[in-house]
């Protein structure tokens, strides 16, 4: 648990250049929303970046814990040995994530097209909370927006739905948004140095190249496990099966 915790939070961290890319824009309009006449302008500017990331993380988390459930389900009504296909699927995703975050493959930014019937209904809630000038206005933001298609999140969720798990789901993702804080709460020239970094070509191949580790790790544990569990099958029907009977 604490390894797919850990790599949750290097999953928001290293891909959060991304989720600037996509919250950039709303990240900006809270500065708008703040009034800069105020004596406590900068104050109110780092509330609203609070309220408004943690109305995002929740929403994380609550999908977590749904994608966790989900996982559980389907590993309840799953034949006693069959092929870890979750596991299987957890890791080939984070193949994918890490050559899209080394800028050695694209295609999984289509992902985030299966999102979109879903944040067509949610997109004009968002809306009404903008300009967002109230507290919580700025966390009912943050919670639809935490909804936005992302293919960056449905990475994570893939882990989620592998660990079966809706407490564990919650943290993985609570994990997630947790790594993509420090870009979104970053402002001014700390938030331009960060994404310079984040998105200098050999900080994004090593980052790359730790998911992809990472993933292949995921699939070859995941097919050991279950070739040591069709093997200790095996031995118990052979044992059963040459076992002498008693005589009376």
């Amino acid at each position: 648990m604490e390894l797919s915790f850990y790599t949750a939070i290097l999953i928001g961290l290293l891909g959060s250049t991304h989720c600037a890319g996509m919250c950039g824009g709303i990240v900006a309009a809270l500065n708008m929303g703040v009034q800069r006449p105020a004596p406590q302008t900068s104050l109110m500017r780092i509330t609203h970046h609070l309220n408004y990331n943690t109305g995002r993380v929740l929403s994380y988390t609550v999908a977590g814990a749904i994608a966790g459930l989900l996982g559980s389900q389907a590993e309840r009504f799953s034949p006693a040995v069959t092929l870890p296909l979750g596991s299987l699927i957890a890791g080939l995703f984070m193949i994918a994530l890490g050559l899209y975050l080394a800028d050695w493959w694209k295609a999984i930014s289509g992902i985030e097209k299966l999102g979109l019937y879903l944040w067509r209904y949610l997109e004009p809630m968002g809306r009404q909370f903008i300009p967002a000038r109230h507290p919580l206005q700025v966390f009912g933001l943050g919670l639809v927006w935490g909804w936005l298609p992302c293919g960056l999140v449905y990475m994570a969720l893939a882990l989620a739905i592998v660990s079966a798990s809706p407490l564990r789901g919650a943290l993985l993702m609570l994990g997630f948004g947790i790594g993509t804080l420090p870009m979104l709460m970053a402002m001014g020239s700390l938030a331009a140095y960060l994404q310079t970094l984040a998105q200098h070509s050999l900080v994004r191949r090593f980052t790359g190249a730790l998911i992809i580790s990472f993933g292949f790790y995921t699939c070859v544990s995941a097919l050991f496990e279950n070739r040591h569990e069709h093997r200790g099958i095996a031995e118990t029907e052979i044992h059963h099966t040459t076992m002498p009977v008693a005589r009376k």
